[in-house]
């Protein structure tokens, strides 16, 4: 059987905060034997010192070009599945303009951002987007990837965010039924051998991989799996990656074809992990029925063993609305399940999960197009939005795409102390909690908002910036041009309020005669700097 991974060679020419974590360093208490041994010695309580942790590098991962169809598979050697070259492009922008920051695809030779931004053309293989600390202070970077496609099996604009590297990353979203195309995509920006293993959810259950779900991925190397050919027949998807030895990023190429008409080509990127209250930003939906191809779904799995009821609100324009048969849905374990969101009128949204066990999110949206000279009906545009932790950050601008950020001031119900979000950082075979503040989507008392803060940036720095008022348990659209011209990123800054947390993301569009192409980019959150840890001495006979 051949192997559906393919090694690609090099090639040469931070739902709100991440959090800060203090890492606590326990040496249990030991005996050693020479001739005779020891008695047992009571452990003792150890006080915990801080020591100062220098900041790193920032390193973000951006995704590669398109995984371009196979022709050879079509019969039909006159006939091009991709008639039109893909526009790909990897941009970049630093907050502070250092000397520091670059970008460099898989392979190849570093490209400074010069005056603080900096981009890269058809980039053979993913891109690294790293910079280093600056007055002793973690960089504060963010990229976007974009490709886009007019027409073939690929049209589409598919656009995301550079993302950080991680041990564990879930993505839902995508589907390996027949004219599904589902390409995972696993880069390695480290140097170390990275040892992945791939779980994969369908509607049914937990998924048998063909090839047993795990394999190596080089230093500065990527490998593609094409999921259709070792978990077949899945209408709906979740995927989580999991790596030993080093950090990677990963993403899910996801296309789908009803006979030759294109029905919408993105990126599923990677969302929060578990947890008992999910959010999703960037749902931008047009009025449609419950079951129109337009209408977009929300997809929700609980991965764990046992079986969750959930309920779904979602914060819009006029603030709080039900979706319908939403308000008790029965989970089963290890489940993907889909709900329409059909029904809704036109506008953004935010989707916040509540679940009696910890569930992964997303959702899809979709617009209707014109039907081409060889369409059997309308084509169709989607593109999958990412959970996301709510808080101040970063987000790029795709090239050549208008742009709207689309903001929520998620009620907390806390009116003291905002609920801190804890989140496990290595992989578990159990899902974790907590990783999102708990909300309150009735707590939003009617008339307040709250103040966000909105920067742009470009070639010369921060070229606007705007204070909007969102009301609360509201989600408000703000067009990204009216903070210049020529915007390559923005920044959000949430408003220091406890009973509220912020959720946003951005809404990208490239016109086209056909129809609008369209994608959901999450921000990178800040998190505050890891510039201190807590260590325990060890207690050990004879040792004090």
């Amino acid at each position: 059987m051949t192997d559906p991974t393919v090694a690609r060679p090099r090639r040469t020419g931070r739902v709100a905060r991440l959090l800060s974590g203090a890492l606590v360093l326990g040496l249990t208490g030991g005996v050693v034997a020479i001739a005779v041994a020891a008695p047992p010695t009571e452990a003792r309580p150890v006080p915990a010192a801080t020591v100062d942790v220098a900041p790193t590098a920032t390193t973000l991962v951006c995704p590669g070009p398109l995984q371009l169809p196979d022709d050879t598979l079509s019969g039909d050697s006159a006939f091009d599945r991709v008639p039109v070259a893909p526009v790909e492009r990897v941009t970049g922008f630093d907050t502070v303009a250092s000397a520091t920051a670059s970008l460099t695809v898989l392979g190849a030779d570093p490209v400074a951002l010069t005056g603080g931004t900096g981009s890269v053309a058809s980039p053979g293989a993913a891109t690294v987007l790293r910079a280093e600390p600056v007055d002793g202070e973690p960089a504060r970077v963010a990229g976007a990837t974009s490709s886009v496609v007019t027409d073939g099996d690929l049209r589409g604009l598919s656009a995301a965010s550079c993302a950080r590297p991680s041990a564990d990353v879930w993505l839902v979203g995508g589907s390996t039924e027949l004219e599904s195309t589902a390409d995972l995509v696993v880069v390695n920006p480290g140097a170390t051998p990275a040892d992945v293993t791939v779980e994969v959810w369908g509607p049914s259950g937990p998924v048998d991989l063909a090839n047993g779900g795990t394999f190596l991925v080089a230093p500065g190397a990527e490998r593609v799996l094409s999921l259709p050919g070792v978990a077949a027949e899945q209408r709906r998807i979740a995927v989580r990656v999991t790596a030993a030895g080093g950090q990677v990023s990963a993403y899910l190429q996801d296309a789908l074809l009803d006979g030759f008409t294109p029905r919408g080509t993105d990126l599923v990127t990677a969302g929060t992990g578990p947890a008992t209250t999910q959010v999703v930003p960037g749902i931008s939906v047009v009025a449609t029925e419950v079951d129109a191809a337009d209408a977009g779904a929300l997809r929700l799995l609980v991965p764990g063993e046992v079986d969750a009821t959930a309920s779904v609100r979602l914060l819009g324009p006029d603030g709080d609305v039900e979706l319908p048969g939403a308000q008790e849905l029965d989970l089963p374990a290890g489940e993907v399940t889909d709900v329409s969101l059909g029904g809704l009128a036109a506008g953004s949204y935010t989707a916040v999960v509540e679940s009696t066990e910890a569930v992964v999110a997303g959702a899809m949206i979709a617009r209707e197009g014109k039907a081409g000279e060889l369409d059997e009906g309308p084509r169709l545009e989607r593109a999958w939005a990412a959970s996301a932790t709510p808080g101040s950050g970063l987000v790029a601008v795709p090239a050549g795409a208008t742009a709207n950020v689309t903001v929520t001031a998620v009620p907390t119900g806390d009116e003291g102390a905002a609920p801190a979000p804890t989140a496990s950082t290595s992989p578990s075979p159990e899902p974790t909690e907590g990783q999102v503040p708990d909300l309150d989507a009735d707590a939003a008392p009617p008339g307040r908002t709250v103040t966000v803060t909105l920067r742009g940036y470009g070639e010369s720095g921060v070229l606007g910036e705007r204070k909007v008022e969102v009301p609360v348990g509201s989600t408000v659209p703000f067009r990204v041009q009216e903070l210049g011209a020529r915007v390559v990123g923005v920044e959000v800054v949430a408003p220091e309020d406890p009973s509220v947390v912020l959720a946003w993301s951005l809404y990208a569009a490239v016109a086209d005669p056909s129809g609008s192409l369209i994608s959901v980019l999450s921000p990178v959150t800040d998190a505050a700097a890891v510039t201190h840890a807590e260590v325990r001495r060890g207690s050990r006979v004879g040792l004090d």
